[in-house]
């Protein structure tokens, strides 16, 4: 009795702004539920927070975040992913590999590094982005699977285990072998992985290569003075190191890089002076031996065609990968990869024009532009080509 007469006794003004407030109300519903999804769906969104540890030797920065923590948190190989870090977002793919061209961002699982990392291919990582030791990073989700051709189409494997690869020589296992491209001379330059540093358990057999092939002198694109004495080198690779035959050329896989391109041409006016036969080498004598290899045989008059074939010759013995059988992985190789290396060098903008460059003279006007004397540069074609 007493709610009837209180609500007869609410003033009509009253009681119409109730029921204003309540049809604003249920108005708004849709709206409110529809948000709410959003922020469901936004919640679901993979997402990870984590903190920059350090950098590595190719400033890479190094993430407290594993490939599991990645997966558990929703992420695959092959995603397209930012990363967020003083207030910079940077849209990069994420790869078990190096699989972008040279300079542009992606985010790293490598198999053979203890966590995750992120940086720009071969150049590593902006100074603005260098020296955030500590500071946090949130990994989030842009585009699920936006990458993931590319990474089924390169992200390729290989062993370290001879009984893996009963159908190669032991020189095709130690990927060693003599480069004969465009005029040099038989005997006179070879490329192989590290004969000295037996990280993937080749350095045995690229030593016993080098001395069947009476090796004198080493191009060594990957250690450093301090690194040489901590190995435990084959007989033949330490007489080479030990006798004083060996030349260091430490460098980062970013022929475009001016440290590289100088720390190069010193060890290139080097190299004549040294007995050869010679051999190029980085680790496993891939990607910086495939770059320098290919500076060599254009200078020494090398086709297109030549570079491209010997270059793949890695891959067929590391992936069982040649272009007769997998013509589209091998043409993706050669684009992501050599002709970065190549068009540079040859002063080019577009790749489809470098079947058609005359590399002998385009990568001699890159090093005598760069520092190489016109005697020294003689010097260098003569070793290589005169037998």
């Amino acid at each position: 009795m007493k709610k009837t007469e209180s609500r007869r006794n609410t003033p009509a003004w009253l009681q119409s702004s109730w029921k204003l407030v309540l049809l604003l109300v249920l108005a708004s519903l849709p709206n409110l539920m529809a948000s709410c999804s959003d922020d469901e769906d936004v919640s679901d969104e993979p997402m990870l927070e984590g903190i920059i540890t350090s950098y590595n030797e190719f400033g890479a920065a190094m993430l407290n975040l594993t490939e599991a923590d990645m997966a558990a948190a929703g992420f695959t190989l092959g995603d397209v992913v930012s990363i967020s870090v003083d207030g910079k977002e940077i849209i990069m793919p994420y790869y078990d590999g190096y699989y972008t061209r040279n300079g542009e961002y992606l985010c790293v699982a490598y198999p053979t590094y203890p966590s995750i990392c992120f940086t720009a291919n071969n150049t590593g990582l902006p100074k603005e982005l260098r020296g955030l030791e500590g500071h946090a990073v949130v990994v989030r989700m842009k585009e699920k699977g936006g990458s993931l051709d590319i990474q089924q189409a390169l992200s390729m494997k290989y062993t370290n285990n001879r009984m893996d690869y009963l159908a190669n020589t032991d020189a095709e296992f130690a990927n060693a072998r003599m480069v004969s491209a465009g005029r040099i001379a038989g005997g006179k330059l070879y490329r192989s992985s590290s004969p000295f540093c037996n990280d993937i358990n080749r350095a045995t057999y690229v030593s016993a290569y080098l001395e069947q092939e009476n090796v004198k002198t080493v191009l060594n694109l990957a250690d450093t003075e301090e690194k040489m004495p901590t190995y435990d080198m084959p007989p033949y690779s330490r007489s080479l190191w030990e006798g004083g035959n060996v030349i260091l050329c430490p460098l980062k896989a970013d022929p475009t890089a001016d440290d590289y391109n100088a720390r190069l041409i010193e060890a290139l006016k080097e190299l004549p002076s040294q007995p050869a036969p010679y051999v190029v080498h980085c680790m496993e004598g891939k990607d910086r031996t495939g770059y320098v290899c290919a500076l060599l045989e254009g200078l020494c008059g090398a086709t297109y065609d030549e570079i491209v074939a010997d270059y793949l010759i890695t891959y067929s013995n590391f992936y069982n990968v040649n272009p007769v059988k997998d013509p589209h992985l091998c043409n993706t190789l050669v684009s992501l990869r050599l002709n970065m290396c190549l068009t540079y060098y040859a002063g080019v903008d577009d790749e489809a024009q470098l079947p058609n460059v005359g590399f002998a003279k385009a990568f001699a006007d890159y090093l005598l532009s760069h520092g190489m004397s016109r005697q020294q540069l003689d010097a260098l074609v003569q070793a290589l080509t005169v037998q």
